[in-house]
C-alpha cells in the first residue's frame, strides 16, 4: 500500500494559532485570513482597508463642507469596522481550524512580509499625499479671523477644491505670505480680479457697492470677548454672510484699489484688531493683493473648536 501521499499531507499540516491570526491581521488587514487559507476573503479585506482614500479625495473635490466632513468620518469609521471585523473573524477562524489545516502554497513567510510592507508603506505615503494635495489640518494661532475662527481652533484646509472650481468672494483661504514664503496666512477673500475695492469708515466697497452690515444676533457660535467699543456685524458679500468685528469709534479705511488680473484682495474678519497694529496688519491693507496661484486651498471646517462644541463646523460662511 502506497502511503506517500498520506505522509506528505501529514507533513503539510500545521496548526493555525488564533494569536498569530490576530497579530497578522493587526500587521495587515486580511492577512490573518490568508494565514488561515481564506485567500479571496483576505484579499478583499486587505484592499477594502484602502477604500477610505478615494472616498476622501472624491469628497474633497465635489462635496459641500459639511458633507465632506461627514464622508471623511464615515470613511474612517468604515476603516475601523473592517479592521475590527478582520481581527475577530481571523481569530475565530484559526480556532476552528486548529491542527487540521493543510498549508497552501502562499503560506510562506515572505508572502506575509510582502503584505506587511505594503500595509505599512501605503498609509505613510497616502498620508503625505493627502496632506500635500487634498486635506491639511491647521491650528489657528491668532485672533485675526475672530469671531468665526478663534485662536486654538483646528481647521481643515481643502486643497482639492480649487482644482475643479475657482476661488470665490467670501471664501476663507490659506495662502503663502508674500513677505516670507515659509509662512502661511488665513484670511477671507473680499474682491476678485478686475474689481475695484476700498474701505470707508469700516465699510468695504466692491465696485462702488457697499458690503452691507447688520448687527449680529446673540448667536452662541459667535461668543467672543470683544475689545472695548467693538461690535460684531454680519457682512454680506457675494450671497455669503459672515461676522466681522469693527469699532465704530475707530474707523478702518483703505484707499481705492483696482485688483490686478490673477490676484485677489483678502481681509481679516477682525478688522479692528489688525487696524490697531500698524506694524503688521496681516492682510491686503499691508501687502496688497494676493496672487491666486499662492492660495493653497479653502478652509473647509472647524473640526476641533477652541471654546465650545457649539462652534463645531462653523467658520462664518
Amino acid at each position: 500500500m502506497d502511503t506517500t501521499p498520506i505522509a506528505s499531507n501529514q507533513e503539510n499540516q500545521h496548526a493555525r494559532h488564533p494569536f498569530w491570526a490576530v497579530v497578522l491581521s493587526i500587521a495587515a488587514t486580511g492577512l490573518g485570513h490568508i494565514y488561515c487559507g481564506r485567500l479571496l476573503k483576505g484579499l478583499v479585506l486587505f484592499f477594502a482597508s484602502f477604500a477610505f482614500a478615494p472616498i476622501i479625495v472624491i469628497a474633497a473635490q465635489n462635496a459641500a463642507s459639511w458633507l465632506m466632513l461627514a464622508m471623511v468620518v464615515m470613511a474612517l469609521l468604515l476603516l475601523l469596522g473592517i479592521f475590527i471585523y478582520a481581527l475577530i473573524d481571523a481569530g475565530l477562524l484559526a480556532r476552528r481550524l486548529g491542527r487540521t489545516y493543510q498549508c497552501k502554497e502562499y503560506n510562506r513567510w515572505y508572502v506575509y512580509l510582502l503584505f506587511i510592507v505594503v500595509a505599512i508603506s501605503y498609509p505613510t505615503n497616502l498620508a503625505s499625499s493627502i496632506r500635500d494635495d487634498v486635506l491639511q489640518a491647521f491650528k489657528i494661532p491668532s485672533q485675526s479671523m475672530a469671531p468665526a475662527i478663534l485662536p486654538g481652533d483646528r481647521v481643515l484646509l481643502n486643497k482639492a477644491r480649487y482644482k475643479i472650481a475657482p476661488v470665490q468672494r467670501a471664501d476663507v483661504v490659506v495662502f503663502v505670505y508674500p513677505d516670507d514664503r515659509r509662512k502661511y496666512y488665513l484670511k477671507r477673500v473680499v474682491a476678485m480680479p478686475g474689481e475695484r475695492v476700498e474701505i470707508r469708515d469700516n465699510v468695504v466697497y466692491v465696485n462702488d457697492q457697499p458690503l452691507t452690515q447688520q448687527p449680529a444676533d446673540n448667536d452662541p457660535k459667535l461668543n467672543f470677548t470683544l475689545p472695548d467699543q467693538a461690535v460684531v456685524m454680519i457682512e454680506d458679500n457675494g450671497h455669503h454672510r459672515y461676522p466681522v468685528i469693527i469699532d465704530p469709534t475707530r474707523p478702518v479705511n483703505m484707499a481705492p484699489l483696482l485688483v490686478p488680473h490673477g490676484q485677489c484682495v483678502v481681509l481679516a474678519d477682525n478688522r479692528q484688531m489688525t487696524a490697531d497694529d500698524e506694524r503688521h496688519v496681516g492682510d491686503s491693507r499691508e501687502f496688497g493683493p494676493v496672487p491666486l496661484a499662492d492660495i493653497m486651498g479653502r478652509v473647509a471646517y472647524v473640526y476641533w473648536p477652541a471654546l465650545s462644541w457649539s462652534r463645531f463646523g462653523c467658520y462664518g460662511q
